[in-house]
């Protein structure tokens, strides 16, 4: 382990449990372990030395503590990897009445999949509070409202390949950046980006003309609706997307799965399969 990233987790850890409403709440569960790594953190002059550790910094959330309703009965089980947070999000294993609960499980790992290099338990603690309310369900039970959704602009591209040798591509990330574009991208073939409020239709469209001037070009824009509980928990929206300012979020097909609120025939749209 570097002492960089010990010392990132033990200040993490401790600026949270030193707050009233999260104290009781994070329950370190390698408390020997925890103490080296303070230990080494307050000592340690230099931040490039690493440090041998045979696991990980392990910890509980508990959410009766946080004075979530909706959420009483649910433990969240979290794994610091020793290379967090310069090169991991936490790993995360949920239990409800202490039975795993894969749904919230796999929700926020994908959440947490855009915060490589970013302490992340801040970011799961805001993450329950803001989907107290959604964050148990299997996406296939949302209200009529929310499966109106809301207003989204889909590009289709013939492939996007991810990695700075890909100039053009390259090049795409750049252009959606400087025009602070909300949404996601879809690598592979289709490409896939996906943008959403507040961007908005000529923003979309600029983008697509934007591409055309790369080399990348678009099938067209295609207004598509998609449940704002599923782009939330793609981390497309809310909280997520405020912190990316315009970054575009990397997605996978799992990721924009959940963006379509688990609806199969929604996702083949979104990818324009047949």
């Amino acid at each position: 382990m570097n002492i960089a990233d010990a010392r990132r987790q033990v200040a993490e850890i401790n600026s949270l449990r030193s707050q009233s409403r999260y104290l009781h709440a994070i329950e370190i569960t390698t408390p020997a372990l925890f103490e080296r790594l303070e230990k080494v953190a307050e000592t340690s002059s230099s931040d490039n030395q690493t440090l041998p550790v045979k696991k990980c910094l392990l910890l509980k959330i508990h959410c009766r503590e946080l004075d979530i309703e909706e959420l009483l009965y649910l433990v969240l089980e979290v794994e610091l990897p020793v290379s967090y947070p310069s090169a991991y999000a936490c790993k995360i294993n949920a239990l409800s009445n202490g039975a795993p609960n894969n749904v919230v499980s796999a929700k926020l790992e994908a959440y947490l999949k855009q915060f490589n290099g970013c302490e992340c338990l801040e970011l799961i603690l805001d993450w329950l509070s803001e989907n107290r309310s959604t964050c148990l369900s299997n996406g296939k039970n949302n209200s009529s409202n929310d499966k109106e959704g809301m207003e989204c602009y889909i590009l289709r591209y013939n492939h996007l390949l991810s990695g700075p040798e890909h100039k053009k591509e390259k090049a795409m990330v750049d252009a959606a950046k400087k025009s602070k574009l909300q949404g996601g991208l879809l690598w592979g073939t289709p490409g896939i980006v996906v943008v959403v409020p507040p961007s908005t239709e000529e923003d979309a469209k600029e983008y697509a003309s934007d591409s055309r001037d790369i080399g990348k070009r678009p099938d067209g824009v295609e207004r598509m609706h998609l449940p704002q509980s599923g782009l939330e928990e793609a981390g497309l929206g809310g909280l997520a997307q405020q912190k990316r300012g315009g970054k575009l979020q990397n997605l996978d097909t799992a990721m924009l799965r959940l963006a379509c609120g688990g609806d199969e025939d929604l996702l083949r749209s979104v990818l324009g399969v047949k």
